[in-house]
């Protein structure tokens, strides 16, 4: 029986995400005495102790969070188990002749460079590769991945492996993370991105407005000084920002980005739409679509749906839209808005950056 598969990445938060994630995972026996609400009774909670629920305020964690620089190209995966080797993108498993981008392609070319990969870890990690299935995680970047001037842009296409790989059962997808610190690869534009640079950040979870700055600071130096733009000797590309993981041993497993704006390729241009704007209400609506559509998320749309004709545009849009849900609900909500709302918006703006962007097609 064969062991290839689609096996989940799962989306990657932000702090204001991650942050609900771990209030909801810590002390959940003191939140359900604080409501006095027992979930074995099968009986749903009470508007009250809904209340009661969502007020409670355990004592956080302080996490150690470690990671690398992270890359603006497409989420892509290199998988094996049972002598069978196979690549995966964000959604499916990607073959030569279903290829986006050149990674299957690549992988086939390099193979005997992946096997070499595989049984160092399985020696270094004592793995069961007819019971597991280990998975190389990635950024496939550089060449046309990305445009503008994020950190590899201008370099030959290369798979920027993350600090840690996973390990899954092959008969209950359980997974578990083991870090590839001090482990180098091979060349054959194959990189560790620990090699390059690797960071550390303590977050006080009780503290959120400290963390939020922390992050941001962390972003910010990245976008000045990418360790991977100064390996390739690329002075003017900047960095994206940092992705950093927490997996500490018999509790939840914690991923987190932080990444900063001037990645994305060329500014939007400026637009007259607002002109025709008659209320103050739709001239809000305008600046919130305009803030939750930066360069680095059109061009990543554009990359992650492989679009390159005027017809793809749609496709772009959903992209984006999905996106903005996904990552920019919270202040959504605060701004008291929804997506259908600021849909027309973001769209608008979506097309007239895809349409100029792709005349060089």
């Amino acid at each position: 029986m064969s062991a290839r598969r689609h096996i989940g990445f799962g989306s990657t938060p932000r702090f204001s995400a991650l942050y609900k994630t771990v209030k909801g995972n810590t002390d959940n026996k003191g939140r359900l005495a604080y409501a006095k609400y027992d979930p074995s009774l099968g009986v749903p909670p009470t508007e009250e102790q809904i209340v009661l629920l969502e007020e409670y305020q355990p004592l956080l964690p302080v996490l150690t969070f470690t990671g690398s620089e992270k890359l603006h190209g497409e989420n892509m995966a290199v998988c094996y188990s049972r002598g069978e080797l196979w690549v995966q993108g964000r959604n499916s498993v990607r073959t030569v002749l279903g290829d986006q981008n050149g990674m299957a392609a690549f992988v086939e070319g390099t193979k005997s460079t992946w096997m070499q990969i595989f049984h160092l870890l399985e020696g270094i990690e004592s793995i069961d590769m007819t019971t597991h299935t280990v998975v190389l995680d990635m950024e496939w970047a550089g060449g046309n991945i990305q445009k503008g001037n994020a950190a590899c842009s201008g370099t030959d296409k290369g798979a920027y492996l993350f600090d840690y790989f996973r390990v899954i059962s092959n008969s209950d997808d359980t997974e578990q993370l083991f870090s590839t610190s001090g482990i180098s690869y091979p060349s054959d534009r194959i990189y560790n991105m620990a090699s390059f640079s690797s960071f550390s950040i303590n977050l006080d979870f009780n503290k959120p407005d400290e963390c939020e700055e922390k992050l941001e600071k962390l972003a910010l130096f990245i976008e000045d000084n990418s360790p991977i733009a100064t390996y390739f000797n690329k002075p003017d590309n900047v960095g994206e920002g940092a992705y950093l993981y927490c997996a500490e041993k018999d509790k939840p497993v914690y991923r987190l980005k932080t990444k900063g704006e001037k990645h994305g390729g060329k500014p939007k241009k400026e637009r007259n739409s607002k002109q025709g704007l008659t209320t103050e209400a739709k001239k809000h609506l305008s600046d919130i679509a305009d803030s939750v559509t930066p360069v680095w998320r059109i061009t990543q749309a554009i990359t992650e749906t492989n679009s390159t004709e005027r017809k793809h545009v749609g496709e772009v849009i959903k992209w984006v839209l999905a996106d903005v849900a996904k990552e920019d609900i919270d202040m959504l909500a605060a701004e008291k808005l929804t997506i259908a709302e600021i849909k027309g918006f973001v769209a608008t703006i979506v097309k007239d950056y895809f349409f100029d962007s792709i005349k060089g097609f």
